[in-house]
This record gives structure tokens, C-alpha cells and sequence, in this order.
């Protein structure tokens, strides 16, 4: 009862029985999309917000509905370096008011650790075939490839030489080859006008998608340049409204980014010729908090055994002070202290600790709570 989804981040869609509803099912890891690994926030892998943009464009694509009215990012999906995610992409039962004869449908993105149950939503939308507004399609007008010169005359180009590696110098953001698609920027005015393009270890597949992924998250890059407050105190996408995707498979782009307000911004996209591919109405982008993205992806990895290498002091072990818990030698931390003060800093210390293995819980126990009270007793000396 499945048919195949034909896109590189679907496997496959099934109409729901007794509506005209349709759900799409897919499953994603680092080991089967190995690219998703370039897009790292805070130290963790997640599924960027253009990818979410594009799931919800080729839901609504196969509904009839070519207009992304409104798309909310809920929850960061955090991909697990083992294992993978089911997703599941949900359309709704059409709606369509008589008097405005408008066909709108929601859209909701959801998705599961392998081995569990809980499914999280991760993002919610409209999908829909209405006329457009006045004023939605910013990319016509934006883009002239018959009158309008590219870069607009006038515009100062900034330097980008060195943009991602400032981008990732405070730790919140860490792009891979295949995300590093931003190699132009201008300020003209109130715009910032960019050249992206997709790193050719991304470009074999740009065919298969509306729009990579990738190469829509590199055109947003450049909100950096437009001061947005959030973009700089490091902020992610969070809404998007208005979104038109005119022509698929484009590998290199031209933007334009117009400051709708703190936290807004209007993105006009065209082909290196100046024909529209897509326009966004509205983005907008908020702050992310420190440590706010989970590292613990619920998939066991909080506890597991591993081998971590220690590398011993150089110091002979003739030199070594070793603080026993029974206080059998050297006493305890507090002699140690003691030659401290004195000015015979030990080369090493070392904290010997054995305990009961006919108690080996409650032993571990108390072991930890010992070793703890030393080292926090020895930092306050």
C-alpha cells in the first residue's frame, strides 16, 4: 500500500483511508545522508530548518498546494552518531472555505529514535493553492535578468574570505564542506544581495530536491550580514512565511535579503541568470540559549562503556604522592596541602581508591562521594 515518495529525504507516502489526507514516512541517519553530519549546532548534529522547508514543499506538492503559507520549527531533531530517526510528514484533510474557494491544509513533521516509541513533533505549518497576495512574491521584481545588472551598481562587496571560520569561532555553529555554500556577499542599501553555490560534493544530488537543503540554509547565511539581533547573538531559523519554490534543482543562486525588522527578514532567490527560484515572505530567526540543544539524543548514549586514555604525569613514581583512603600513607590531602604551603609541590598526586567488591553498588557509592570531597577539597586549597 506504500508508493514511492521519489526524494531523497522521503521512502515512501500512502493516502489515509476515509480522507484525503496523506502521510509520508522516510528514515534518516549520518550513515544513509552522511551530509546532514556538516550542520552542527552547539557540538550537536541536527536536521537543519531549510530541510524542514523543503519536507513540507514536497508534502504539499503532492496535495496541489504549491504555497508554504507558514511553517513553525517546534523542536531541534537531533541526529544520534548511531542508529537513526523515522520521520513521518503529515497533510491534513483539505480545507476550503466557500466564500474564499481557498484549498489550505496543515502539515506536521514528527519524528522517532529508532527503538522507541515517542514521537516528537518537530514542526507544524499550512500548506496551500490561494492566490498570492500583493506583496508575497518578493523574488519578482527583486530580479530583472533582462535590465538589471547583478551586482547592483553601487553595491560594496564584503569580505567573505574568512566567514565561516569566524562563524565557528565561538562554538555555536560548525559547518561541514557541503554547507559552506556562501562565497559572495554585497550591501546595497537595505539589502544584502550573495553568491551561493553547492560544494560539488553536494551537487549530484541537487537534481533530486526542490531545493537542497544545504544550499538554501548557505542563502540564509547572510542574515549575519543584514544585523539581525538574533543571527548575531546566534540564532536559528524559527518561522517561515510565504514560501515559493518557482523552479527545483538549481545548484548555484543569487540572493537578496531585505531587514523586515529585529528578528525578520524577506529572501528573494534566483538562478545565476536572475530567474526567480524561490521567495520567502517572512523569516524569522531566534535566539538559541547555551547548552538549550540537548546532546543526549535518548538513544542509551548518556551511559555507555567506553575506553578513555589517560595520560600519566612524567614524574617517576618515586616522586608520586599518593593519598590513600585509609590514611596509611602520606596522610591525607591535608599534608599534602601542608607541603604546598611550604613550597614542595608534589610532581603528582594520586588518589588511591579500592572498595568492596562483596558491596560493589553501595562500595561504588561511597568511592565516588570520597574522591569527590578530595578534589573539591584540594581546589578550595
Amino acid at each position: 500500500g506504500l508508493s514511492s515518495a521519489e526524494h531523497p529525504l522521503l521512502g515512501a507516502m500512502l493516502s489515509l483511508p476515509q480522507t484525503d489526507g496523506v502521510v509520508f514516512t522516510s528514515r534518516l541517519s549520518l550513515r544513509t545522508h552522511p551530509w546532514l553530519a556538516d550542520h552542527a549546532v552547539q557540538g550537536t548534529v541536527i536536521f537543519p530548518g531549510t530541510g524542514y522547508v523543503e519536507l513540507a514543499i514536497r508534502a504539499g506538492d503532492s496535495v496541489d498546494c504549491d504555497r508554504l503559507d507558514e511553517l513553525v520549527l517546534e523542536a531541534p531533531l537531533v541526529l544520534p552518531a548511531q542508529g537513526g530517526v523515522q520521520v513521518q510528514v503529515v497533510v491534513g484533510d483539505a480545507d476550503t472555505p466557500a466564500a474564499a474557494g481557498a484549498r489550505r491544509r496543515s502539515v506536521a513533521i514528527y519524528a522517532c529514535l529508532d527503538g522507541q516509541d515517542a514521537w516528537t513533533r518537530h514542526a507544524t505549518g499550512v500548506v496551500s493553492a490561494t492566490t498570492p497576495h500583493p506583496g508575497q512574491d518578493q523574488a519578482d521584481g527583486v530580479f530583472d535578468p533582462v535590465s538589471q545588472a547583478w551586482p547592483a551598481p553601487g553595491a560594496t562587496e564584503l569580505d567573505t574570505s574568512q566567514f565561516y571560520e569566524q562563524l565557528s569561532e565561538g562554538g555555536f555553529l560548525a559547518y561541514g564542506p557541503v554547507f559552506r555554500g556562501l562565497s559572495k556577499a554585497w550591501k546595497n542599501g537595505n539589502q544584502i544581495l550573495a553568491e551561493v553555490e553547492l560544494p560539488e560534493a553536494g551537487r549530484g544530488l541537487a537534481s533530486s530536491f526542490g531545493i537542497h537543503p544545504a544550499l538554501l540554509d548557505a542563502a540564509l547565511h547572510s542574515t549575519v550580514f543584514v544585523g539581525l539581533d538574533s543571527a548575531q547573538e546566534g540564532g536559528l531559523p524559527f518561522s517561515f512565511t510565504d514560501v515559493v519554490l518557482r523552479a527545483s534543482g538549481a545548484s548555484r543562486l543569487r540572493v537578496a535579503l531585505t531587514r523586515m525588522g529585529p528578528d525578520e527578514v524577506a529572501v528573494a532567490v534566483a538562478d545565476s541568470t536572475g530567474l526567480p527560484v524561490l521567495s520567502i515572505g517572512s523569516l524569522t530567526v531566534r535566539p538559541v540559549a547555551a547548552g538549550s540543544i540537548a546532546t543526549s539524543t535518548g538513544d542509551g548514549a548518556l551511559l555507555r562503556m567506553q575506553w578513555i586514555d589517560a595520560t600519566l604525569s612524567a614524574a617517576p613514581a618515586e616522586e608520586w604522592t599518593v593519598v590513600d583512603r585509609s590514611g596509611s600513607a602520606n596522610a591525607d590531602l591535608e599534608a599534602v596541602s601542608a607541603a604546598l604551603d611550604e613550597g614542595a609541590a608534589p610532581q603528582a598526586v594520586v588518589l588511591a581508591a579500592a572498595g568492596d567488591p562483596r558491596a560493589v553498588v553501595d562500595s561504588t557509592h561511597e568511592l565516588t562521594v570520597w574522591v569527590l570531597q578530595q578534589v573539591q577539597r584540594w581546589l578550595s586549597g
